[in-house]
């Protein structure tokens, strides 16, 4: 399996070179610019039978997978909220790959990504509805942004995003019976926060190996060692709705990045 971890507008045609050779491919998030090449790559993957997924890391950790157990033995009840930031200080650079456009820079695709996947893994759903802002840098790429997303059944998820402003960068998701709280740097943790209605809170510890990607490779050589060409824990169809959540953000914006349609 090739690795790609070059800036983000060569992820289309680094992994479709990738695939083109008949190797498997593990892309870094944000899988591509958009969700147009996105599908294109998973077209290609799917007809060749390759295997492709996008190197969300965090979401193979093992405080995510207690996380996902937890919600899926009914914890906290049913969802209703989840919120989450990921927002540091970054000095301004004209030509870093944070703020050249002409490298994907912003905060939504470098950060803005990971408290999307969150949301995106708790719902198990597309937002029915996005409402967002941003403040836009010299370079007219975004430096913060803020994005309330709704989803059926009325569950909403608020999501904070910075390359300019150091938030807490903590995550909650909220149930009808509880709750669950990741702590500071969340998206790299070792433990949650379990708080159920009518009990003292607990503290779950879920410790990763090494400095934490080695979950996310043992994912993929599994995947394909079984002879799969797709994750269950991070589907390609998943990856592709994203892009489409951060289309839909930045076309609110009106925000393009050179050479798209």
């Amino acid at each position: 399996v090739i690795y790609i971890a070059t800036p983000h507008p060569l992820h289309y045609p680094d992994s479709l070179l990738c695939l083109q050779a008949g190797k498997a491919v593990l892309c870094e998030k944000p899988f591509t610019l958009n969700a147009r090449e996105a599908a294109d790559l998973i077209a290609y993957a799917r007809q060749h039978q390759l295997f492709l997924m996008e190197a969300m890391w965090t979401r193979f950790l093992p405080v995510m997978a207690e996380v996902r157990r937890l919600l899926a033995v009914g914890a906290i009840g049913t969802v209703q909220m989840v919120e989450a930031d990921f927002g540091f200080w970054a000095p301004y650079q004209m030509k870093s790959r944070l703020f050249d456009p002409a490298l994907g820079g912003g905060a939504l695709l470098d950060v803005g990504v990971y408290p999307l996947a969150l949301a995106s893994m708790v719902f198990g759903e597309q937002p029915q509805r996005i409402e967002s802002v941003a403040k836009m840098g010299q370079t007219g790429v975004d430096e913060q942004s803020a994005a309330m997303l709704s989803y059926r059944g009325g569950g909403v998820a608020f999501i904070l995003a910075a390359t300019r402003t150091r938030t807490d960068q903590t995550a909650t998701i909220t149930g009808t019976a509880g709750s669950i709280h990741l702590p500071a740097r969340w998206w790299c943790g070792q433990r949650l926060v379990l708080a159920q209605h009518g009990q003292r809170a607990e503290v779950i510890r879920a410790p990763m190996v090494g400095n934490g990607y080695s979950h996310e490779a043992i994912a993929v050589r599994e995947a394909i060692q079984a002879g799969r060409i797709e994750s269950d824990i991070m589907p390609l169809d998943e990856t592709l709705g994203l892009l489409e959540t951060m289309d839909t953000i930045r076309a609110q914006w009106g925000m393009v990045y050179p050479g798209e349609a």
